[in-house]
């Protein structure tokens, strides 16, 4: 089977906050060497098992270029860099199975860890009437190529979003939310443990035919709520875009990746500081 892993930060065991997600701040290369810690822990796993023959990873945080090169195992192919069709889901299309590393919950979750969903100007998304997050829209994209997703990892509050969302697949929780800039952390063994045991246990239910990709009816209805009227009066500019209140628009989509490429339209077009 080919493995394709998308690969976030801010559900990584030991981040709880900014300064160790973003290039440049103080704690930043902290929170890489925890990231690159957890995705070898997962990358051991997956090779560990034989019939995986080729797994690929997705930088799928900010820039998209916190994951170290040089360490990546041999027969990992790594997707690096920010401007690509598919952003997080790049590389989805030639796999078979994916797993969702160090993801986090929506824009609004009550004591998770650095909760937003895709950008900061986005207050929420709704799909076909359903609010979800990076979990739910990545699943959809991933399911649109009929990939289920066996796997996610990320903090409590991730781990019940997601499961509510894809109850077939596991959840493995890696640190407790106390609020979105503090967590409750494990330690590094009994993380790895939970991570490995996680990957073991997803590629024996895809095996055994136990997982469904998250298929989105089409036409599908996407609702963006962003954080301001000006901003939405932006998002306008996109063809097709309607205007549902000062700070929502919504987009009518013929497919998953039409309407993702409309999301991602949006961001581009709000992103920066609104003018008061």
């Amino acid at each position: 089977m080919i493995v394709w892993l998308s690969v976030d930060m801010e559900g990584i065991s030991g981040i709880v906050e900014r300064s160790q997600l973003l290039p440049g701040e103080l704690q930043y290369e902290t929170g890489r060497k925890f990231l690159m810690s957890e995705l070898h822990t997962v990358l051991a796993a997956l090779k560990s098992e034989p019939d995986v023959s080729e797994i690929i990873v997705n930088d799928s945080h900010d820039g998209m270029v916190n994951l170290m090169w040089d360490q990546i195992p041999d027969g990992v192919r790594l997707i690096s860099g920010g401007t690509k069709a598919w952003s997080m889901n790049q590389g989805t299309a030639d796999a078979d199975v994916g797993l969702f590393v160090g993801y986090h919950a929506k824009a609004g979750t009550a004591a998770a860890v650095m909760d937003h969903t895709y950008a900061g100007q986005i207050f929420r998304v709704r799909l076909n009437g359903r609010e979800v997050g990076e979990t739910g829209i990545n699943a959809a994209v991933a399911g649109h190529f009929g990939v289920p997703i066996a796997m996610i990892s990320g903090d409590d509050k991730l781990c019940l979003e997601a499961g509510e969302l894809l109850p077939e697949a596991v959840t493995v929780m890696v640190k407790e939310g106390v609020s979105r800039n503090s967590a409750k952390l494990y330690s590094t063994s009994e993380t790895s443990s939970r991570l490995a045991s996680g990957v073991k246990d997803a590629l024996a239910r895809f095996r055994r035919s136990e997982l469904k990709p998250f298929k989105v009816s089409n036409p599908a209805q996407w609702e963006i709520t962003l954080m301001t009227a000006d901003m939405a009066d932006r998002a306008m500019y996109c063809p097709g875009m309607e205007r549902v209140d000062g700070r929502t628009v919504s987009y009518q989509s013929s497919t998953v990746l039409e309407g993702f490429r409309a999301f991602y339209t949006v961001m581009a077009l709000t992103s920066g500081r609104p003018l008061y």
